[in-house]
């Protein structure tokens, strides 16, 4: 006789299947709760990122045929992102999947998900820029703000804005006096740059520093092996900057700096005077020399708190490589070529200033 099979009993088979619904439930609770956590995670994310003062250039890389996973990864690599998927998910919700385009791209930590993908599919901030604008050596923050606002780049308020109210984070700029005038002055590198249209004052300001990196990188070891610090290098080669006109003169014109620091003299360079006035002249007074300002090298001796102005690689060059002399003085021999004549004696400094009909030294012709 065949027996008959057993079968499960009806409520046994309606009690497993209530518990496979419920763990199906749960489980699909806790990924979307999950979602929710980690959507939250990343717009408290981009928030803070939007606030942080600390604003770092990221160079991305984009590759022939590259993937929105290749580029959500290159992104995630530059520290730019803290979610690829999400990057991914907001590549196809914004269209820009199969947009993006080969080349070197400038981020930065600033910008949110949205604006990475439009730089990275517009060339917005490529290599490429549009816009050619020259800084030249010798700029002050203020000529380069003025000079950004008339290439119609960015307004000056909000370039000073963000010179003095953004960090940035470089190595070099740590021990820079905090009560110097302009928190970046003498960092932002003389040069000729190619900028985008609506790139941001931010931006400029990275890609300056970036440049001034670069070309400081060459002499790392001098700087290393100086006993002053980096910002006090910086500050010398902001003076000789402004005080020398003719390449060949610089070193010595370092050497006199030096020279009359070690030996405990005012340096007494009208250049650090013109930077404390609201325009430039021609010919200090001596009133000028009276002014109460801490770049006043006539009242006080040693550096000032901090560079005059941007000084280009020459300039760096010689106050790491001053020249040795016995040389304490110099006058402006020739206004119009700019060149010096130099003096071991306050006599003789004297008789050249009679000599050239000078009675106070010209530092800035107009």
């Amino acid at each position: 006789m065949n027996k008959k099979k057993e079968s499960m009993p009806t409520y046994m088979r309606v009690f497993i299947k209530i518990i496979f619904v419920g763990v199906f439930i749960f489980a699909i609770s806790l990924v979307f709760n999950k979602g929710l956590e980690s959507s939250y995670d990343i717009v408290v994310s981009q928030s803070e990122k939007q606030n942080d003062p600390h604003i770092k250039e990221v160079k991305i890389k984009v590759n022939r045929g590259a993937t929105t996973e290749d580029i959500a990864q290159a992104v995630y690599d530059g520290g730019l992102i803290s979610n690829k998927l999400w990057f991914r998910l907001q590549s196809k919700l914004y269209k820009f999947d199969g947009k993006y385009k080969e080349g070197t791209f400038s981020l930065n930590t600033t910008m949110d998900e949205k604006a990475m993908m439009e730089a990275l599919t517009t060339n917005q901030l490529a290599d490429n820029a549009e816009i050619k604008v020259t800084i030249p050596e010798g700029f002050n923050i203020i000529q380069i703000a003025e000079r950004l606002e008339k290439e119609g780049i960015v307004s000056k308020d909000d370039f000073l804005a963000a010179v003095n109210e953004k960090e940035y984070d470089y190595d070099f700029l740590q021990g820079t006096n905090p009560n110097k005038k302009n928190r970046l002055e003498g960092y932002l590198f003389p040069d000729t740059y190619f900028f985008p249209e609506g790139i941001t004052s931010e931006a400029i300001i990275i890609r300056m520093l970036n440049r001034f990196e670069e070309i400081t990188n060459n002499y790392s070891q001098r700087f290393a092996d100086s006993q002053y610090s980096f910002d006090e290098i910086i500050t010398i080669a902001s003076i000789i900057e402004q005080e020398a006109r003719l390449d060949e003169e610089r070193p010595i014109i370092s050497g006199v700096i030096y020279n009359r620091i070690d030996d405990s003299m005012n340096l007494q360079m009208c250049s650090t005077v013109q930077y404390t006035l609201e325009k430039k002249k021609a010919n200090l007074s001596y009133d000028d020399l009276e002014v109460e300002s801490p770049y006043n090298t006539y009242k006080y001796e040693g550096l000032p708190i901090g560079a005059i102005c941007s000084p280009g690689e020459a300039s760096i060059k010689a106050a790491l490589y001053p020249e040795e002399h016995d040389y304490f003085f110099f006058v402006v021999k020739d206004p119009e070529e700019g060149s010096h004549a130099f003096s071991t004696t306050l006599g003789e400094h004297n008789s050249r200033k009679t000599e050239y009909k000078q009675t106070v030294d010209k530092n800035f012709v107009e």
